[in-house]
C-alpha cells in the first residue's frame, strides 16, 4: 500500500461566484521538500493556495495533511493543525509591527508566545526597534519580511507562500531566497509557494506549473532545468549569458534599495 503525503491534494476544482479557475488539480508535497508552483500572471496559482487553505470553498476534490482529510475544515482549523499562509500582501498594514507577529502567533499558549516573539527578534533583528512602527510604514522589502515572520511564528510544519518576491528589486529577492533557505533549515519546515519569479528555482526540490487553471509539468527540479522548452513557453524563462535562469521581475518597488 502506497504511504500517504505529507500534504496532498487531488482533482481540486474551484473558482469565484460562477467563473471556474481551477480544473482537477492535483499536487503533493514531501515531507521537507521546497515545491515551486509556477505559472504566468491569472494561471489560478493564488488561487488554488487559498483553496488548500480554505480561504475559498472547493467545487471538487479533497486535501490532506499528514495522513487526515483537511478538506472539510476551515483556514483556522488548518492554522491549528500546523500548516500557515502568507498571502501576498502577507501582514495588517493598519497594525503595528508587534500586533502583526502576534495574530500570526494566535492560538498559542501565552508562554509560548512568548517565546516565540523572543526568537522572532533574534530571527529578525531589523524589527527590533520597529515593533512599534504601523507596518503600513515599512518598504516593500519589509513587509515582505515581516510577512515572513508573521507565518512562521506558530512554528508551522507545513509553509504555504503566495509570491513571496512579488514587487521586489532583483537584489531583495536574492535576499528573500537566502532567506528562505534558512528558514527551512532553522524551522525544518516543509514549503509550497507559488511564484511568477524563476529565483525560487535555486530553493525549490521540486516544480509544478498551472496554465490556465489545469496543472501542466510536475516533476523534480533537475527535470524541469532540463526541459528548457517548458520553461520558456509557460512563463519565458531564459538563459542569461552566464548560463542562469533569468526572468522580469514584478514590480518597481525598492528598485533603489
Amino acid at each position: 500500500m502506497t504511504e500517504p503525503h505529507f500534504f496532498e491534494a487531488h482533482h481540486i476544482s474551484s473558482g469565484y461566484g460562477t467563473t471556474q479557475v481551477l480544473w482537477d488539480v492535483d499536487l503533493e508535497v514531501s515531507e521537507g521538500s521546497t515545491v515551486a508552483l509556477l505559472g504566468a500572471n491569472g494561471a489560478g496559482k493564488s488561487t488554488l493556495l487559498r483553496a488548500l487553505m480554505g480561504l475559498i470553498p472547493l467545487w471538487e476534490g479533497q486535501v490532506s495533511f499528514c495522513g487526515e482529510r483537511i478538506d472539510r475544515w476551515d483556514s483556522n482549523q488548518r492554522v491549528r493543525a500546523s500548516i500557515s499562509y502568507m498571502s501576498e500582501i502577507g501582514i495588517f498594514p493598519q497594525l503595528n509591527v508587534e500586533d502583526n507577529l502576534r495574530v500570526g502567533g494566535t492560538g498559542l499558549s501565552s508562554r509560548d508566545l512568548k517565546l516565540a516573539l523572543k526568537q522572532t527578534w533574534e530571527e529578525f533583528p531589523m524589527f527590533t526597534q520597529r515593533r512599534h512602527l504601523p507596518a503600513g510604514s515599512l518598504s516593500g522589502g519589509q513587509r515582505k519580511l515581516l510577512g515572513l515572520a508573521k507565518a512562521l511564528i506558530s512554528r508551522p510544519r507545513l509553509l504555504i507562500l503566495d509570491e513571496p518576491s512579488s514587487g521586489l528589486s532583483p537584489l531583495l529577492v536574492r535576499e528573500m531566497i537566502e532567506m528562505l533557505a534558512l528558514v527551512r533549515e532553522r524551522h525544518a519546515v516543509t514549503i509550497l509557494l507559488a511564484e511568477q519569479n524563476a529565483k525560487v528555482l535555486d530553493l525549490a526540490d521540486r516544480v509544478a506549473i498551472l496554465n490556465g487553471g489545469a496543472k501542466g509539468f510536475d516533476g523534480p527540479i533537475d527535470e524541469f532545468r532540463a526541459q528548457t522548452d517548458i520553461a520558456a513557453q509557460f512563463f519565458g524563462l531564459s538563459k542569461s549569458p552566464t548560463g542562469s535562469d533569468q526572468m522580469n521581475l514584478l514590480g518597481p518597488e525598492d528598485q533603489q534599495s
